[in-house]
C-alpha cells in the first residue's frame, strides 16, 4: 500500500489551515507583548504566560480567514482570543488570583542602582497585590488598558459598551487600586 497524499487542512501536524506566515508572524511581532503583558497583568506566572501566549497566536493562526478588519484591529481581536484562553484555562485549572512578587520578576524594570532596583520591586510588588485584591472586573479593565495596552476605543468596542462608560469604568478601578495600595 502507498502511504496517502498529506492532507491540506493540516499543517506541521496540527490541525491548522494553511495561512499565510506572513500576516500571524507579523501579528505575533507586532502584539506579541502585549498579549503576553496581558497575561500578567492578570497575575499568570510567566511560564503560563508565555503558554497562553502560545496559544493565543495558536487560535489566531486557526482563525485567521475569519478574521475581519471591519469588525476590530488586530490588536482587539488578539486580545479578545488572549480573554477567551484566560477564561478557558481558568475554567479547567482554577488558577489562583494572588502570585508572589518572585514569580513576577519580568514585569520589574532594571534600574541602574541596586536602591532603585529594590524600590521598584517593593513598588511592582505593592501594585500587583493590590491588584489581586481588585474585582475580576477590575483586573480585566486594567489589565486590557495597560498590560494590553488597548486605547478607550478599542476598550469600548471589545467590551461593547460606549467609550464613556469604559472611562468611568477605568476611572472607578484605579481609584480602586489606589486605595488597596493605601
Amino acid at each position: 500500500m502507498s502511504a496517502s497524499p498529506p492532507n491540506p487542512k493540516t499543517h506541521n501536524g496540527l490541525d491548522v489551515p494553511p495561512v499565510q506566515a506572513g500576516p500571524c508572524a507579523a501579528w505575533y511581532e507586532a502584539h506579541g507583548k502585549a498579549v503576553y503583558r496581558y497575561f500578567r497583568f492578570q497575575l499568570v506566572p510567566p511560564d503560563d504566560a508565555e503558554d497562553y501566549t502560545a496559544e493565543t497566536f495558536l487560535r489566531a493562526v486557526r482563525a485567521a480567514e475569519r478574521y475581519d478588519a471591519s469588525r476590530a484591529g488586530v490588536q482587539t481581536w488578539l486580545l479578545t482570543i488572549a480573554r477567551n484562553v484566560l477564561v478557558d484555562e481558568r475554567r479547567s485549572a482554577r488558577v489562583r488570583r494572588r502570585a508572589g512578587i518572585d514569580e513576577l520578576r519580568d514585569l520589574a524594570m532594571d534600574e541602574p542602582s541596586p536602591e532603585e532596583r529594590m524600590l521598584r520591586r517593593e513598588e511592582v510588588g505593592a501594585a500587583l497585590s493590590a491588584m489581586g485584591e481588585l474585582s475580576g472586573e477590575d483586573r480585566e479593565l486594567l489589565s486590557l488598558r495597560f498590560g494590553g495596552e488597548l486605547e478607550i476605543a478599542e476598550l469600548a468596542q471589545l467590551l461593547a459598551v460606549p467609550a464613556g462608560t469604559v472611562r468611568t469604568r477605568l476611572w472607578r478601578a484605579l481609584e480602586r487600586l489606589r486605595e488597596q495600595m493605601g
